[in-house]
């Protein structure tokens, strides 16, 4: 019986867009079997000037969880 290994990536771990992170993982023999989608909510903790001070902004965005597997060597 073949033995797997799992890997959960989020796109909010890359800075590449979903389909260039996807197509890396692809090349690399990882095989996409699960995705779930949910809201996190951001606070930017810097101000205009690259200054830490009082938080900032919030806003929402959805993130994407990848769920890959590939068979182990």
């Amino acid at each position: 019986m073949p033995a797997f290994e799992y890997k959960i990536v989020t796109s909010a771990d890359t800075e590449d867009d979903d389909e260039t992170m996807l197509n890396e993982y692809g090349e690399d023999g990882w095989e996409l079997v699960g995705v779930t989608s949910s809201e996190m909510t951001f606070v930017e903790s810097e101000g205009d000037d690259g200054t830490s001070g009082d938080e900032g902004e919030e806003f929402v965005d959805t993130v994407f969880s990848y769920y890959l597997k590939r068979q182990k060597a």
